[in-house]
């Protein structure tokens, strides 16, 4: 009995972990003070890593392309935490203008 109750489990499991992977990615995922692993496991590893300083402060910005939704995002962190966080939709419409 136990293991039919875990065959039937299992293929269950497999369509949960399918489909929360596949959700649409949104800035609000990323909320301050979440640490770098955190948003990796949200979005993946990070893409284009630049560097600047503001008011002496290094910050740390990992920015990420979805092409699923044709949009941009940064994610600046200071001492590895979330301090801020942008996206920006790519798609145009008419004239060029969003």
């Amino acid at each position: 009995m136990k293991s039919k109750r875990s065959l039937c489990l299992f293929p269950f499991l497999i369509l949960i972990l399918v489909f929360s992977s596949c959700h649409a990615r949104y800035v609000s995922d990323v909320k301050p003070a979440m640490t770098k692993e955190e948003v990796v496991s949200l979005w993946g590893k990070r893409g284009l890593v630049t560097y600047k300083t503001v008011n002496g402060r290094s910050i740390e910005t990992w920015g990420y392309y979805f092409s699923d939704s044709d949009s941009i995002c940064w994610v600046d962190f200071f001492q590895d935490r979330v301090v801020a966080s942008e996206c920006r939709s790519q798609r145009k419409g008419w004239f060029g203008y969003h």
